[in-house]
């Protein structure tokens, strides 16, 4: 059976510090390590996110799905009629067992129960209005577990919501390349003399591309702004 990458950490913060992909492989591991504890496992989980500019749905964190059962949570999934019921659950998971005649649905008799899943949950992530900023998806093996890991879910999913909202913030950023080439020498603690010796431009250009770099990353200062490139993964630390 594949599991996510565990990790020993014990609160979804843990791993606020880490860029959102990291994060969110590191939710999957905890919450594969807290249904051991219980006695369970997942079978598959992914956390998805809905791509800004494009609209679609994209992997952001997958254990154990084939390629084939992800495309099809990631497309046909989110455009079937069941994915309503996620959706308006808004931020409660939803079990197979939730929704009425769900067991004999062409997704689970063509594409769940033949990857050999016989319970499975969905989460939607940063609801708002009939949007969804993304999805957790869990698949299990066993049937009857629903009623004792809904908790574990709904915490997880909350984490997971945590996640795909920096994800989406990373997505429209888009420095440029001298604000990155700024950005990682003000992480290296330069000032704007130094920046602008450095890289051959006026102080004032310089304070021009930091304004630039706080409006586009939603920090005030430059310690903010260094700790959220680091974060996002913009910079090495």
């Amino acid at each position: 059976m594949t599991v996510a990458p565990s990790d020993r950490g014990d609160e979804p913060e843990r791993f606020a510090s880490r860029s959102p992909a990291v994060a969110a492989y590191g939710i999957l591991g905890m919450c594969a390590q807290r249904l051991r504890e219980r006695g369970f496992e997942y079978s598959a989980a992914a956390v998805t996110y809905r791509d800004p500019g494009s609209g679609r749905h994209r992997a952001l964190a997958s254990a154990g799905y084939s390629s084939r059962v992800l495309d099809y949570l990631l497309d046909d999934f989110v455009s079937d009629r069941y994915f309503a019921v996620v959706r308006e659950a808004s931020g409660v998971p939803v079990f197979w067992q939730d929704v009425p005649r769900f067991a004999q649905a062409e997704m689970v008799t063509d594409v769940l129960r033949p990857s050999g899943y016989e319970e499975g949950t969905s989460v939607a992530l940063g609801h708002s209005g009939r949007a969804v900023a993304g999805v957790l998806h869990m698949s299990f093996a066993d049937p009857e577990v629903a009623s004792h890991v809904r908790d574990l879910v709904r915490t997880s999913g909350a984490a997971c919501d945590r996640v795909v909202g920096d994800q989406l913030a990373l997505e429209r950023v888009h420095l440029s390349p001298r604000e990155l080439q700024v950005l990682q020498l003000v992480a290296r603690g330069a000032g704007n003399a130094e920046i602008a010796e450095t890289l051959f431009v006026s102080r004032r250009t310089v304070a021009t591309h930091l304004e630039n770099i706080f409006v586009k990353t939603g920090t005030n200062s430059r310690v903010h702004a260094a700790v959220r490139a680091v974060e996002w993964g913009l910079i090495e630390s």
